[in-house]
């Protein structure tokens, strides 16, 4: 299962970590994990790189584990993460097994 944590500092969402397989299908054809991590690096490159909000990203292949944080509160870079979380959110009505939004 996927899991998606998100960080809030003074009642903003500053950053996430998601981690883990959706076990939706095998490595390389699961849906759920293409569209997971197609939606956290278009919110990533959006605030580093469309925006140059700085900000910290650590990758951990081997567990498959991504944590992200905004290094200021830009209201851009919260607004765009708690877009994601919204996406995500929508993603577990659709496959509750598989994905989930602490």
């Amino acid at each position: 299962m996927i899991t998606a944590s998100f960080f809030k500092s003074n009642g903003k969402t500053v950053g996430f970590r998601i981690s883990g397989h959706s076990g939706y299908a095998e490595s390389g054809s699961d849906i759920v994990c293409a569209a997971v991590s197609a939606m956290t690096m278009l919110t990533i490159n959006n605030i580093s790189d469309g925006f140059g909000i700085p900000s910290t990203v650590s990758v951990e292949e081997a567990s498959v584990n991504i944590e992200f944080k905004l290094e200021t509160e830009d209201e851009r870079g919260c607004i765009l993460i708690e877009g994601l979380k919204r996406e995500l959110e929508a993603l577990v009505s659709d496959y509750p097994k598989n994905v989930r939004v602490k």
